[in-house]
């Protein structure tokens, strides 16, 4: 008995040790649960993101949703990441091109910058009626980076005296001078060009492009402005093309990057293929570089805007424009295009 005792004693004693430890227990299980729980919680930047999704479509999951909730400035954030990282994806993708399809890409773009400076202007027309001009006519088809030194000469068999060239085949020779690299000989080309045909336009133009070529952009905007202030209607179409691209040139050349821009934004309107879209886009970037309020950063974005006007289907100008409108505050412009961008 006195064991039974003692022990029913014990055990007493342990059942009340028992009771307040499991009070103690079920306190701290209560306080673990809420610590987990808020460990657990997930971070607005975690919120319902299935682990197993790529991070760009995680991040366009969560713009999505905070887009959803009405919370459009803290989406736009999270749809440029998403795109960006799927842009770095795509430029990983053009890294693995072949060496020689790359350098035939460079070889193609400076041939064009060569070309593009004078080709528009200045074309010589078959069927003046003089055997001469229809002579000239000929060598002006047939005048290529490739074949300026042939033209040179066919001109030389003409007329061995370059000074009794009509304006036509000075002309002629000025292009074909700027093609070889020989820009001073080229110049003085020109100006016989001008002065032969009374101050004709398309010479003029020549000349001017010519004058930039040798970095004289002074003397270039001084024969291009008087033409732009008489009016494109008084030009022929590819002469006015031509006109605002040098004019343009020589504004850049000059500082002076709202005329710039003001001139190639004619110019698009005119020709929206005259070069590619990387072109006209990066004269736009040269705009929004200028502080916020500038006058050239917002004649920059009304190019932009002109550029996806006219070209909708080019991506690079819509990821500039949506990272322009996110800059400027157009929170909501600037989701759409985000997400049209994302759409596969």
């Amino acid at each position: 008995m006195p064991r039974a005792s003692k022990g029913s004693t014990s055990g007493n004693a342990s059942s009340g040790g028992s009771k307040r430890s499991s009070k103690r227990n079920a306190k701290s299980s209560q306080a673990k649960p809420n610590t987990e729980a808020t460990a657990a919680t997930p971070r607005p930047s975690e919120e319902a993101l299935p682990n197993e999704l790529p991070m760009a479509e995680r991040y366009y999951e969560l713009a999505e949703s905070m887009n959803a909730r009405g919370a459009i400035e803290l989406a736009v954030p999270f749809y440029r990441q998403a795109l960006a990282m799927l842009l770095e994806e795509r430029d990983q993708l053009r890294q693995l091109l072949p060496e020689q399809q790359q350098q035939q890409r460079l070889l193609d773009s400076r041939e064009e910058q060569i070309e593009g400076l004078i080709t528009e202007a200045a074309l010589l027309q078959v069927g003046s009626g003089s055997g001469l001009d229809e002579r000239i006519a000929e060598l002006a088809e047939e005048l290529t980076p490739q074949s300026a030194q042939q033209v040179l000469a066919g001109l030389r068999e003409l007329v061995p005296e370059p000074e009794l060239l009509p304006a036509r085949g000075r002309s002629l020779e000025g292009k074909a001078l700027m093609l070889c690299g020989r820009v001073a000989e080229a110049i003085a080309s020109f100006e016989a060009a001008y002065a032969a045909a009374g101050q004709a336009p398309e010479h003029g133009i020549n000349l001017a492009a010519a004058l930039l070529a040798a970095g004289q952009a002074s003397q270039a905007a001084a024969l291009l402005q008087p033409l732009h202030q008489q009016g494109l209607a008084e030009l022929e179409p590819d002469q006015r093309a031509a006109l605002l691209r040098n004019f343009a040139t020589a504004a850049s050349q000059l500082e002076q990057p709202l005329l710039a821009l003001q001139l190639r934004r004619q110019w698009l309107q005119l020709e929206p293929e005259a070069v590619p879209c990387d072109r006209w886009l990066g004269w736009c970037r040269v705009g929004l570089a200028q502080p916020p309020g500038d006058h050239a950063r917002q004649e920059a974005l009304a190019f932009l805007q002109d550029l996806r006007r006219l070209h909708p289907a080019n991506r690079a100008i819509a990821e500039v424009l949506a990272e322009t409108l996110e800059a400027e505050g157009n929170y909501r412009q600037a989701a759409l295009l985000y997400r049209e961008l994302l759409r596969p």
